[in-house]
């Protein structure tokens, strides 16, 4: 009996391992089609974007979402991570835990053909100025459809934040996003005949501009919200 306990534990951890292999979300429930809905979706009860200024400090209240633009009208400053164009988000009252949703919108090559994206990086700024790590909105999840904008997709947790900075790093201009939508397929048929498929990639180069969607959430709690 014993010993039967054990295979049976053993079998289970293999397929648990084998399942986090295929899909680390399907781990834990959640497929990354079932976290872009309830994050993004349609599913995700929110209100209608609305548009920051071109200038000046963004005044954000919870729960609504915001499209900006960090462009070459928006102010410049040395960070932790370089100097950068940003836009300085403010929230009505100091939330101790928030979780920030991130869309970044693909925007057309201001220098070729094709498009660009900008890679985030969140600034919490103290009360006297003080500039905090860098929090980089990532892992950044490409979203990609007919007819719809191609954006990528994240969320991150900030804690004790009244007013953050939207910035990137100089790093990353130059560099590409990079995913694989569609690895290589070999397989035999009936006929004695394979089945080839070439590997299908996208590759977005990082700007030092560009569009984004940000919503903040307060949280009960460090940790939630993503």
């Amino acid at each position: 009996m014993l010993r039967f306990r054990l295979l049976v534990i053993a079998a289970l951890a293999v397929a648990a391992a084998d399942a986090l292999a295929v899909n680390p979300l399907d781990f834990i429930g959640e497929t990354y089609s079932e976290w872009k809905d309830r994050l993004f979706g349609p599913g995700h009860p929110a209100p209608a974007v609305v548009d920051a200024p071109a200038e000046g400090p963004i005044a954000l209240p919870p729960g609504q979402p915001l499209r900006l633009r960090v462009d070459d009208k928006a102010p410049e400053r040395d960070f932790p991570k370089g100097t950068s164009r940003y836009r300085l988000v403010e929230l009505p009252e100091r939330l101790e835990h928030a979780a920030v949703r991130v869309q970044v919108l693909a925007t057309a090559n201001p220098k070729g053909r094709g498009k660009v994206v900008f890679k985030p990086l969140l600034y919490v700024l103290d009360d006297d100025g003080g500039v905090r790590k860098p929090v980089e909105a990532k892992p950044l999840n490409l979203d990609i459809r007919p007819f719809r904008r191609t954006r990528l997709l994240a969320c991150v947790k900030l804690d004790g934040v009244r007013r953050f900075a939207v910035a990137t790093t100089p790093d990353a201009v130059g560099k590409s996003y990079e995913s694989e939508l569609r690895e290589a397929v070999k397989a035999p048929t009936q006929g004695g005949f394979y089945y080839t498929t070439e590997a299908l990639k996208t590759k977005l180069p990082f700007a030092a501009s560009g569009e984004l969607i940000i919503e903040v959430t307060a949280e009960s709690a460090a940790g939630q919200g993503c």
